[in-house]
């Protein structure tokens, strides 16, 4: 992910003594899908003591995993306006529209928004207003390997990008979100 469609490559290398997952305390996390990536986000943040609510659409599988998981589910406007991270796990190809219908009009200064994936930040699908930060978190497996390794107290290597970084405080907060999860 980038800004201006400029490649900036850093190779820093961040461990879980890099990151404080007490910068998650009191902020209460929306995962935008509960399919591949989004059950495992949800569940390991949970375990991690963190606030989560879903966006599912109702009546799909990922919906009545949620609501068996025992979450929290909201529609998409609701969830943003609830939310202090917002993490966009859905397919890229509806990221755009769930986006632009339901999220978009909700961001306020001071939320993240955040993905596993820079498709649509760097393309420019979604363009975010600039008075919030804006991350990816890229866990290097399938969700079902990130539960389980998480449940073995142990976790992949992830990838962690800033595209902006409005609150100063962006990066610190990917990177516990990242040890979160």
């Amino acid at each position: 992910m980038t800004k201006n469609k400029e490649m900036i490559t850093m190779a820093t290398v961040y461990y879980d003594k890099d990151a404080d997952l007490d910068l998650l305390a009191g902020k209460v996390v929306a995962i935008v899908g509960y399919g591949s990536q989004g059950h495992a986000h949800a569940q390991n943040l949970r375990d991690s003591g963190c606030q989560i609510v879903v966006v599912e659409a109702e009546g799909t599988p990922g919906w009545k995993s949620a609501k068996d998981a025992g979450f929290k589910l909201l529609a998409a406007a609701e969830a943003v306006k609830e939310a202090d991270i917002i993490v966009m796990l859905v397919p890229d190809t509806l990221q755009r529209s769930i986006y632009c219908a339901s999220i978009e009009k909700a961001l306020a200064p001071g939320k993240m928004l955040m993905f596993a994936h820079g498709f649509n930040i760097h393309y420019g699908q979604i363009v975010p207003p600039a008075e919030i930060d804006v991350t990816m978190i890229a866990p290097k497996c399938p969700g079902h390997m990130l539960r389980q390794l998480y449940t073995e107290g142990i976790g992949p290597p992830a990838l962690v990008a800033i595209h902006q970084d409005a609150s100063g405080k962006a990066k610190d907060i990917a990177l516990a979100y990242a040890k979160g999860i």
